[in-house]
């Protein structure tokens, strides 16, 4: 997906403080693809919502759910299901402008020495989905909410800082010796594929 998203699609990537600049210009709308009710309780200001994934809906019995639910429960998880409004919602949120996807920490389309392909993310998968249905310009921004309440933009609310340290340090742009081997093995990779 990685590949594609930057390659194929040319999917950009954008800091924070870039997307503001993008939203101030009129051009583009923030938007996030948390859960609404993370969303509601704090988000970047004038950002909109349209979740990528929703609560379950326990009224339609299904086994694989279920079973889903519990390992998801087991590992300390929220149960979560596609949201499958997710198009209608991004249309509806972007009101005909471009849009800039973002989740909790963004993840990355970079290799890392952990992730030879990126950090996957919601707002990488969201971009993957609007790209693929096209018909509006996708970018989207690292760090993710994160990383606009850390540059100290506007924001709405009161941002929940007892995820500090876990899921944003693993999106941190890589860099160093074990970036640059990654780099290199990665290219390496590219390359033995096109031969």
């Amino acid at each position: 997906m990685h590949k594609q998203l930057t390659t194929q699609h040319n999917l950009e990537s954008v800091s924070p403080s870039d997307a503001k600049k993008l939203v101030d210009s009129g051009k583009f709308v923030l938007v996030d693809v948390r859960p609404p009710d993370i969303f509601a309780k704090a988000h970047p200001e004038g950002a909109q919502s349209a979740p990528l994934f929703q609560s379950v809906n326990w009224s339609k019995p299904d086994f694989k759910k279920y079973l889903r639910a519990v390992a998801f429960m087991a590992n300390g998880v929220t149960p979560v299901e596609e949201n499958t409004e997710f198009l209608e919602d991004l249309r509806k949120a972007s009101n005909g402008k471009g849009v800039i996807l973002m989740c909790e920490a963004g993840g990355t389309t970079k290799p890392s020495p952990n992730f030879a392909a990126g950090k996957a993310s919601r707002s990488l998968k969201a971009s993957w989905k609007a790209l693929k249905a096209g018909g509006m310009p996708v970018k989207h921004m690292t760090g993710g909410v994160y990383g606009w309440y850390t540059a100290e933009l506007p924001f709405y609310g009161t941002y929940d800082k007892s995820n500090l340290g876990r899921t944003p340090n693993a999106a941190v742009e890589p860099k160093g010796q074990y970036y640059e081997e990654a780099q290199k093995a990665l290219e390496q990779k590219r390359q033995q594929e096109m031969k």
